[in-house]
């Protein structure tokens, strides 16, 4: 898209008294996913070849563009399940691009061939994150419980730098891979990957039954940042990321951060039609708040009472630790899904920094 082109997508922004740009929409596009994997936040249906939905319409993802860019709308992530395995995953593309939209995805990367890795470059594909969780295939496959399913991944990556991205290469962390981080990293810097991202499996959809017996104690986790930290990130060509929360990094680290949640100014639609705080409304029907059939997603942005309370909340009204950090207002309560999967309430206390606080690991250089 030109220059020209693209400025004639740009629309006046019209947002109420009090309410933040919703600028960034994340369209879990696809229900069902190739691979079955065990520590999935989520719980999409398992579907080989795709036969299987829900699928989100196209006539959703229009009106949800429509609405959203006088809300302030600059960007789309496209997730899942698998988004790739959409019958109209190319459309889609299409769509958004014609608007003048950012577009990032998250995918598996099974099913990037040449071909769509090309036309994803041709269509302002920006970011790409692939997930590999682990430097060999029996590791990669073990957890994903697909065969094959690693090999089809780094083909998929090879395919992505062979037209130009940089992708991200996204390893979720347990027990039965913590070993294979160093290999992990020279394996993104083998594969010509932007950078490589560590995050720790979560008591989360199916992660909750995986973790009990393969995640990691906050003190566990604190060490694997620092060894990112100190002893990966350092010699290696790319950058290497871990996810903790913010006040256990560096402030210099937090310049180049580009995966804080933004909560007060995203909003998830699901496969199905519904509107959500994220993909956790896959599995929590309270933290639902709509449907583009019969709901209008600007309404919903703009009044919605759960909406209006988030905001009301955070992160001022943040419990616990929370309101006692310095970082409050960056971190935001990290990731108020979590919080709210562990308490019902999102405005509760991060559970990882409110353990490392009662354990005495809490850093006291971020505190009031």
């Amino acid at each position: 898209m030109s220059h020209i082109d693209a400025m004639t997508h740009v629309q006046e922004i019209d947002l109420p008294e009090g309410v933040p740009p919703l600028e960034m929409l994340y369209l879990y596009i696809a229900g069902s996913c190739n691979l079955a994997c065990r520590h999935c936040w989520i719980a999409p249906t398992f579907s080989p070849n795709g036969s299987t939905g829900p699928f989100i319409r196209l006539d959703h993802v229009r009106k949800a563009i429509d609405e959203a860019k006088s809300l302030g709308l600059n960007r789309i992530k496209l997730t899942g399940g698998e988004p790739t395995l959409h019958p109209e995953f190319r459309e889609l593309v299409r769509l958004i691009h014609a608007e003048g939209l950012g577009i990032t995805i998250e995918t598996n990367g099974t099913l990037i061939d040449a071909e769509l890795a090309q036309f994803l470059a041709e269509h302002g594909c920006g970011m790409i994150s692939v997930s590999v969780d682990g430097a060999t295939a029996e590791t990669h496959d073990a957890l994903r419980n697909v065969p094959g399913s690693y090999e089809r991944a780094l083909a998929g990556i090879r395919a992505l730098v062979g037209v130009g991205f940089g992708p991200q290469l996204i390893c979720t962390l347990h027990q039965g891979n913590v070993a294979e981080m160093a290999g992990v990293v020279e394996l993104g810097q083998r594969l010509g990957c932007g950078s490589v991202k560590f995050n720790y499996v979560q008591r989360a959809g199916r992660g909750i039954n995986f973790a009990e017996d393969n995640g990691f104690e906050v003190p566990e986790v604190i060490n694997l940042y620092h060894h990112v930290r100190d002893d990966l990130d350092p010699p290696s060509r790319i950058p290497v990321y871990f996810d903790i929360p913010p006040a256990f990094r560096p402030l210099e680290s937090l310049l180049t951060d580009r995966a804080r949640c933004r909560i007060r100014h995203i909003l998830g639609i699901l496969a199905t039609g519904e509107m959500s705080v994220c993909g956790i409304g896959t599995t929590v029907p309270e933290l639902v708040y709509g449907h583009m059939d019969r709901d209008s997603l600007r309404e919903v942005w703009c009044t919605h009472p759960a909406i209006q309370k988030l905001r009301e909340d955070i992160p001022v009204n943040l419990e616990g630790i929370c309101r006692e950090c310095l970082m409050l207002d960056t971190c935001q309560g990290h990731c108020v899904a979590n919080n709210f999967l562990a308490s019902r309430r999102m405005n509760a206390a991060y559970a990882f920094c409110q353990r490392a606080d009662d354990l005495g690991l809490f850093p006291s250089t971020r505190r009031r």
